[in-house]
Order: structure tokens, then sequence, then C-alpha cells
């Protein structure tokens, strides 16, 4: 079996995936919370490194601060997936492909540098803080968000009504297949950055001045009535999209575990009944299937 890292927009989190696990990790009240504390303003020069399908890029740039904004991203199909996005909230992003240990512009450009669930998962922050330092202007603000947690509480439970047959045993299929996708792509090997405990002192230690730490709390269950039915339609369709496409992918492999043909089309199967219940039960309080946890925003000041 191959072990090497596989890319992360095809076997780790595809476009989908990155994105309907964004909705959830900020709330929709703290948005103006984010910006201000993120330094937008404005007039503001914005760089979102290691963007992935730009969720956080439109965050900062949706208010009614006047922002000029780029997101970059190593890969082509979360730049792709970005764009689309933007096009539809009719926001003016410029979204691009390229690397966060070598970024394409000039010293001191922009006024505001930042990033999201990044420095946990690149190979070599210390690199990558040295660029965002480097693009940054003196007295600009460079920040992070950082999730504190990563396991969703769903993966293992989950409370359905009896009428829900079918979900004993899509948790039972969920957890091998699981199993495979860290056995071919392990999670170890998306995780080797900064500890998320040790953000403000990597950012101290990088020379940032008045290091600032926000908590941002996180939860999102369907059965949450203080989520609109726009988000919770949309949420649906992603997971449904996501986990496809991501079985698909590593069925294709000529190693795929202990997942046989029959357990993909069983998961498939019970995939769909559980999205359609779903569509169905939009304003159900009785299903609550939830993830949450807790972000941490850190903030410091370029010298």
């Amino acid at each position: 079996m191959e072990k090497k890292i596989k890319k992360w927009s095809v076997y780790f989190q595809n476009p989908e995936f990155l994105e309907r696990t964004r909705m959830f990790l900020i709330p929709r009240e703290l948005y103006p919370l984010v910006r201000k504390w993120c330094g937008v303003r404005n007039g503001s020069k914005l760089l979102d490194v290691g963007c992935g399908t730009g969720y956080f890029t439109r965050l900062l740039t949706s208010g009614e601060e006047d922002v000029s904004s780029v997101g970059i991203d190593l890969e082509e199909p979360f730049i792709e997936y970005a764009r689309t996005q933007a096009d539809k909230q009719g926001l003016s992003i410029d979204f691009m492909t390229g690397d966060a240990l070598d970024l394409p512009f000039e010293d001191h450009t922009f006024d505001i540098v930042t990033s999201h669930t990044f420095f946990t998962s690149i190979p070599d922050p210390d690199r990558a803080m040295s660029e965002m330092k480097r693009v940054a202007k003196p007295g600009g603000i460079i920040s992070s968000v950082t999730a504190m947690s990563f396991i969703s509480q769903c993966i293992a439970s989950g409370e359905y009504p009896e009428e829900c047959t079918w979900f004993e045993e899509l948790k039972v299929i969920s957890q091998k297949l699981s199993q495979m996708y860290f056995t071919v792509d392990p999670l170890q090997s998306r995780m080797m950055g900064v500890k998320p405990d040790q953000m403000p002192l990597f950012f101290e230690r990088h020379g940032l001045k008045e290091v600032s730490a926000y908590p941002v709390g996180k939860i999102f269950s369907l059965s949450n009535a203080a989520v609109p039915d726009e988000d919770k339609l949309r949420y649906i369709e992603l997971y449904r999209i996501s986990e496809l496409k991501k079985l698909e992918v590593f069925m294709a492999l000529e190693d795929h575990g202990d997942v046989t043909e029959d357990d993909a089309e069983r998961f498939r199967s019970i995939l769909s009944q559980k999205c359609e219940w779903l569509q169905k039960h939009l304003h159900d309080n009785n299903a609550w299937e939830w993830q949450g946890g807790a972000n941490l925003l850190v903030t410091g000041i370029n010298k």
C-alpha cells in the first residue's frame, strides 16, 4: 500500500468537504467581531494564506468595510471552488494558486495577513510565518484561527428517532471507512505544524507585538433552530457530495483495506436515506448529531 501523503484536495478534504466543515467553525453572529479582531477596516489590503475554498477570505471580505482581498492556496481544486463561491456572493476577491513558503508578493504589501486552520498543518510553519511577516506592512496585523479540537462528536455518536433505522448501520460503516481513509492517508501526516495551544507563543517567538488570543466557540447541528434553513440545506448537499467523492477516490485505489464493494454500495444507499430524511425534517429538534469545540484566534502586530 502506498504510504506517501496524497493530494490534500483529493484524498483528505475535497473542496465540498472542506467547505462544509468551515460552515460551523465560526458562528455567523461572530463574523463582525472576527473582522474587528483581524483588523479589517476601510481601505485594507488583505491576504489569506492557505485559503482553501476561501470560506474565511469571504467572511473577512463580506462586511461593510471596503477591503481589497487576495486568497492563495497550493491546490487548484480549492482555488477553483473559491472563485465560484465568491462569484455567487458577488465578492471581488483575487484567488490564486501559490506556495505559502514562497509568497509571490513584494515586501510590505498587505495591511492584514491571515490564515485559518493553517499553521497546524503546514510542515514548515516557521518559513510560512517568515513569509507572512515579509509581505505584511510594518504595523500590519497578522492573525490565525486554529481549531483546538479536530474530532467531531458525530463520528461515534448521535441521537435520532426510532424511525431512522439506518443510523446504527451508518455509524458502523462510517467508522470502517474512516479507518480505511486514515490508513491510506494518516491524519498525522496532515498535522505536522504548530500545536494549537502553542500558537500564542509561536507568534511571540516570531517577534510579533501585542499578541492577543480570542476564544471563538463552535457548534453546529442540523437540529439547531438557530441555524437558517438555507445553511442547513447547503450543508446537507455538501455532506452528500463530499462523502461520495471521497469514497469514490479511495475505492479506486488498488488497496482499500477491509472495505468491500458491498460496504461502499451500502454506504451510498444509507447516506442517501439520511440526507433525504434530514431535508424533510429541517425543523425537528430531535436528531442531535452535532459537532462542537473551540477555536483560537491569535493576532499580532508586525514590526
